[in-house]
């Protein structure tokens, strides 16, 4: 008989349920650490969220910026040529 092998179904019965209760140990010891681990990527992102909104604010704002100064740049540039054409009527 091998060394590995339990003499009698009692105490084959007893490692299975030490191997057992040690793999049930680890596997509530991995899933705590994954809570942990998620709790602490929440709140960074908790912690980043308002520079992402701040973000997306300055980034609409720059876009409307641009948008207005093409809209202002347009409308100088139709006015000046309007100014030149009266000009060349006189």
């Amino acid at each position: 008989v091998p060394e590995d092998l339990p003499e009698t179904f009692e105490h084959c019965a007893e490692v299975l349920k030490q191997k057992l209760l040690s793999y049930r140990s680890q596997t509530d010891d991995y899933y705590n650490s994954c809570l942990i681990e998620f709790q602490d990527q929440l709140k960074l992102f908790e912690k980043e969220l308002p520079y992402v909104s701040q973000l997306a604010v300055d980034s609409l704002l720059k876009e409307h910026e641009q948008k207005l100064s093409y809209s202002t740049g347009q409308i100088r540039h139709l006015f000046n040529k309007q100014l030149e054409d009266w000009e060349s009527m006189k």
